[in-house]
């Protein structure tokens, strides 16, 4: 939004100086003509970004092989705040073992809703160790908030139903892979 903000403002700038009038003379039509095509190729760049993303052709993240209560797993993740920001709205799809981890910093109380997310959604909201602390469906479109009733560092992101069909429950572990200082370490034992 803060790089929308400012191609925008690149935008209005544009506009400006192509339409002054220095004195009684008007600007060239040369000049008025290559801002003009720079204003159209701005906001070629701003539609065509905006609608990959509103048709659910998102770029997919990063992805990250984890263990779900002993079942393997390979979810993107998201770790920014864009990312997160982003999560998986506007995907009209979520296969099977599809999911997105929110992973942030340190355990905090998390909160999210579903605005403009088109497919049902469980999410499972974890401790830094690993343990799953709660498991919640989300509906499409929802601004309902979900929120964690404890503080938690992550939050897997999966198809509606798919913990329960595959009896994952509060208390069961889930296995990050983690870079800590060099070393690949494990959060989470079942």
């Amino acid at each position: 939004r803060n790089r929308l903000t400012l191609v925008l403002g690149f935008v209005k700038y544009l506009l400006a100086i192509t339409f002054i009038e220095k004195g009684d003379m008007v600007v060239g039509k040369g000049r008025k003509c290559f801002f003009l095509i720079v204003l159209f190729i701005c906001a070629w760049v701003i539609y065509n970004h905006d609608l990959r993303i509103c048709l659910g052709e998102v770029k997919k993240n990063k992805v990250l092989p984890i263990n779900v209560a002993g079942i393997e797993l390979e979810v993107e993740v998201a770790i920014t705040p864009e990312e997160q920001i982003l999560g998986l709205m506007y995907r009209d799809t979520l296969e099977g073992n599809e999911g997105m981890l929110f992973i942030f910093p340190k355990e905090q109380q998390l909160s999210f809703w579903m605005k403009d997310t088109r497919i049902p959604l469980s999410i499972a909201f974890i401790k830094a160790d690993g343990r799953i602390m709660q498991i919640e469906s989300m509906k499409p479109y929802s601004l309902d908030t979900h929120v964690s009733r404890e503080k938690v560092k992550y939050a897997l992101e999966m198809k509606d139903g798919w913990f329960k069909a595959r009896n994952i429950k509060v208390g069961d572990a889930v296995k990050i892979p983690l870079a800590n200082a060099g070393k690949e370490e494990t959060r989470g034992e079942r």
